[in-house]
């Protein structure tokens, strides 16, 4: 999904920025993408390590620095204007007076001059300071060591049976790049009820036995499912625990 929004963006600007109606629907879009990244941070588990911090703080600022060029951009597009005799520019504004397009203008250039100068003074000290920070997390490193790791903090954390039924060992699993998972899956007693959570299609989900129906092969298909909020195969065990034992809680009233 990530590559899909910067594959956008990369193509509109391949395909052309020439006038207003691209400046404002950039400008937007940019807008857009900075609320939407207020509200991905905003999250218990938005991110897993300072390191993830780390790489964030990057392109938060790089937006930060682009922005700042924005700004001078803009002041300087308003001057086109004005040198194309399409707009007046007056004398700034004195005491008391409402302030006009010259002091626009200069304040574009003044908010500008300060963002570059916080970004070139702190940007790199920054990011450095994050990525090197010590951090005890330990991270599966595929999507079998995700689900053991879930298993046992859901045998500890949860009242009830948590059984992981596995099949192959635990170090038979290659992953195939296919996010389709690797076949083992974990089944959670809960007051009469039976979950079972699995990885497959690129996302985690979580299934009601009530909503299952056993075919005449065997096979179970089922008619409704819970999808987890992260799609990572490597997502921090307890990110998944939360997520598992929230719905059980909310389906136990």
């Amino acid at each position: 999904m990530f590559d899909d929004y910067v594959s956008a963006v990369r193509s509109a600007v391949a395909y052309g920025l020439a006038g207003p109606e691209d400046a404002m629907e950039m400008a937007c879009a940019a807008a857009e993408t900075a609320g939407a990244s207020v509200q991905a941070l905003s999250g218990q588990w938005s991110l897993y390590t300072p390191q993830d911090a780390a790489r964030v703080a990057s392109a938060l600022l790089v937006q930060l620095r682009s922005n700042a060029y924005a700004l001078t951009e803009l002041a300087d597009a308003v001057g086109r204007i004005v040198k194309r005799g399409e707009a007046e520019l007056p004398a700034a504004a004195g005491p008391g007076q409402s302030a006009n397009l010259n002091d626009a203008l200069t304040t574009l250039r003044t908010l500008a001059d300060t963002v570059h100068g916080l970004v070139d003074r702190h940007a790199s000290t920054t990011v450095l300071a994050l990525h090197a920070a010590p951090s005890t997390t330990a991270l599966p490193e595929d999507v079998h060591e995700t689900l053991v790791a879930v298993a046992a903090l859901l045998a500890e954390q949860h009242d009830q049976a948590v059984t992981l039924t596995q099949r192959h060992p635990d170090d038979a699993y290659e992953d195939d790049g296919e996010s389709s998972g690797c076949g083992c899956d974990i089944t959670i007693a809960a007051d009469g009820e039976e979950y079972a959570l699995s990885y497959g299609d690129s996302e985690w989900t979580l299934c009601r036995e009530s909503d299952g129906q056993k075919l005449p092969d065997g096979s179970i298909v089922f008619s409704d499912h819970e999808t987890l909020s992260t799609t990572l195969e490597t997502a921090h065990p307890q990110h998944l625990v939360d997520d598992i034992l929230s719905i059980i809680t909310a389906d136990r009233g």
